[in-house]
């Protein structure tokens, strides 16, 4: 009798403990944000083209396609990608010590190639920043600069309390684009 009160219990307990959770789910949308950093407080050690140089060391390539910046908690990281002809390359790196993090590349198929980045047309991503932190005081979440509609554009991410809220920038005239 005994054994079965404890297993019961046991049972019970766990029943309790993984229906009374910490509401930090995958579908608690307010938790997300929790203790990300704010870009515009962050001090960022890689530049965007330190980043580009890293990969391009590590990857022979026709084409840089995308360089994004963003946090996981407390760790920011490039992602950059570049292209061939008939492979897409990813690097991820430490944007405080340039270390790489992780690589990648696989195939793809004809006429899947991305435009390339006008890296040497474009303005800074602080350019990009200064211009939405024109706009609104959220912080910022982040960034990615590639190419939408044939247009090279920054997306910079703010939140807005559990919101987030994409600028789209122009990567080249600077314009605000609009907001996503």
């Amino acid at each position: 009798m005994m054994k079965k009160f404890s297993l019961l219990l046991s049972i019970m307990t766990i029943f309790c403990l993984t229906a009374c959770g910490d509401g930090d789910g995958d579908g608690d949308s307010n938790s997300k944000n929790i203790d990300k950093p704010n870009l515009a407080e962050a001090e960022i050690e890689v530049s965007l083209q330190n980043a580009v140089d890293i990969f391009l060391r590590e990857f022979e390539v026709d084409d840089i396609t995308k360089v994004e910046l963003d946090s996981d908690m407390d760790q920011w990281k490039y992602d950059v990608a570049g292209i061939t002809n008939d492979k897409e390359y990813e690097l991820v790196i430490d944007a405080h010590t340039g270390d790489i993090l992780n690589k990648s590349e696989e195939g793809i198929e004809k006429g899947e190639k991305d435009q390339g980045i006008s890296l040497n047309e474009v303005i800074s991503p602080s350019e990009a920043i200064k211009i939405v932190q024109a706009e609104t005081s959220n912080e910022i979440g982040g960034w990615t600069l590639e190419v939408e509609n044939r247009t090279e554009q920054y997306e910079i991410e703010v939140r807005d309390g559990s919101e987030e809220i994409d600028y789209i920038i122009h990567a080249i005239s600077g314009e605000l684009e609009g907001r996503d």
